[in-house]
């Protein structure tokens, strides 16, 4: 399965990254793109491709599952933290 993006990030580093960084919720799961960014950067060994085609490739497969999805990624934003 290729992403619309056509980012060259595997699918199976994309689902890793968004299973690592969920965090489940009554309503279902969310991802922050910061963290599964950061997580997929580490599993996927890219760290050329900008922060916002990463995000955008993960938003859509996370979106495929059915997460809900924080876009921080932005320069400087915290880190969402959850309980």
């Amino acid at each position: 399965m290729e992403t619309t993006s056509e980012v060259q990030f595997e699918l199976v580093d994309l689902i890793t990254a968004i299973h690592s960084c969920a965090r489940s919720k009554s309503a279902g799961s969310l991802v922050s793109t910061s963290q599964a960014v950061e997580e997929l950067r580490i599993i996927s060994g890219d760290f050329v491709t900008s922060d916002e085609t990463a995000a955008n490739a993960i938003a859509e497969v996370a979106l495929a599952f059915g997460c809900t999805v924080v876009f921080d990624e932005q320069p400087g934003a915290e880190i969402l933290r959850l309980p």
